[in-house]
């Protein structure tokens, strides 16, 4: 060995020592980064913005295709009696019945594989199995509302349709389909009169008082802050407390319906994998009708009838199918329904209601 090596290893020793105290501690080096599992991010819509099922009530039916009986509007508005005395024959009437209404459910259905290694696999920020249940019933749920506001939230449909203008309406006085009335965004329009003439021109036409108004959120959003409908709630008492926006039930209670439904859903317009743009389903358009449960001899502006014997008795059946060969687990939900329009009369429909 020679003379200087210990004193070499010693140096060597004592500069790698030094170098261990100084060097700075770097996390990579002692933390593993874990993902949470209490929280994640994920965009899910509340059911409550899904009001197709409040709009077309649903009602189970015991076939996939039939008939639907319709009476006629004649039996309940018609006086038939007269005066009558002993001796004589009553006067008499018959019950009239229309053509009946038909009606087709169209099956819709959605499935998602899922590996049947991937849910042992993934860390528990992804509950994968609960993600995809969620993921059917959603599109099910969103494919629905699509086809129901598509359809029926448009104009040619109802009874009666309106047109809302910027400038050189007609009014809605005469309580006709045809009108024209101002945008509610317009600090000109007057919402109490065109929903009073709604309301009205409905009864004349059906001969029931509409409950229900259905919007867009972005009509929501203009009527709430309108400042005719506000100065109805204005308390000259107390001026501090005179609200500044008013609510579903605040709206319903000024234009004197049981019930204002805000269609709140969105949907993306773009095709899959494309960048995402998305858009409300129900657009700046407002309908006045009647709604209720369905029922025999009862009026109803519309409802939804749904075949469930296939699935279970259930409107919406989520299954799951094993595929040993590929160990994959298929995800299936399945829906059978037809909304259908019994009473057109006893709906309006108000196109562009905003700018």
């Amino acid at each position: 060995m020679h003379p200087n090596s210990s004193l070499d290893y010693k140096a060597t020793i004592a500069a790698l020592q030094r170098e261990v105290v100084c060097k700075g501690v770097d996390y990579s080096q002692i933390h593993v980064a874990r993902l949470e599992s209490e929280w994640s991010l994920a965009y899910r819509q509340e059911p409550s913005n899904f009001i197709a099922d409040r709009w077309f009530p649903l009602i189970g039916v015991n076939q996939i295709a039939g008939l639907y009986p319709r009476w006629a509007k004649e039996n309940a508005y018609t006086n038939k009696a007269g005066t009558w005395r002993p001796g004589s024959i009553p006067p008499q009437g018959e019950l009239k019945i229309d053509q009946p209404g038909s009606y087709v459910c169209q099956r819709y259905a959605f499935e998602m594989p899922l590996p049947a290694d991937l849910p042992f696999v993934a860390d528990q920020g992804y509950p994968i199995e609960m993600a995809t249940t969620q993921m059917v019933t959603d599109v099910l749920q969103l494919n629905k509302e699509i086809i129901i506001a598509q359809n029926y939230f448009k104009d040619g449909v109802w009874g009666i349709d309106w047109t809302g203008v910027a400038s050189g309406e007609t009014g809605t006085e005469e309580q006709v389909t045809g009108l024209t009335f101002r945008q509610f965004n317009d600090v000109d329009s007057d919402p109490l009169q065109v929903f009073k003439d709604a309301k009205l021109a409905i009864k004349k036409r059906s001969g029931v008082k509409p409950n229900t108004i259905i919007m867009g959120e972005q009509v929501y959003e203009e009527l709430r802050i309108n400042p005719q409908l506000i100065s109805l709630f204005r308390n000259p008492q107390a001026a501090e407390k005179v609200p500044t926006k008013l609510n579903e039930q605040m709206i319903a209670q000024a234009l004197d319906v049981d019930q204002v439904i805000v269609a709140s859903a969105m949907y993306n317009k773009s095709k899959p994998g494309s960048e995402v743009e998305l858009d409300w389903i129900f657009g700046k358009h407002i309908w006045v009708g009647y709604v209720t449960t369905p029922g025999p001899m009862k009026t109803i502006a519309a409802m939804n009838l749904t075949f469930n014997e296939p699935l279970g008795g259930f409107d919406t059946a989520i299954t799951q199918v094993p595929d040993l060969h590929s160990h994959t687990t298929y995800y299936q939900g399945f829906q059978c329904w037809c909304p259908v329009v019994i009473a057109p009369d006893a709906g309006l429909f108000m196109k562009n209601a905003i700018a």
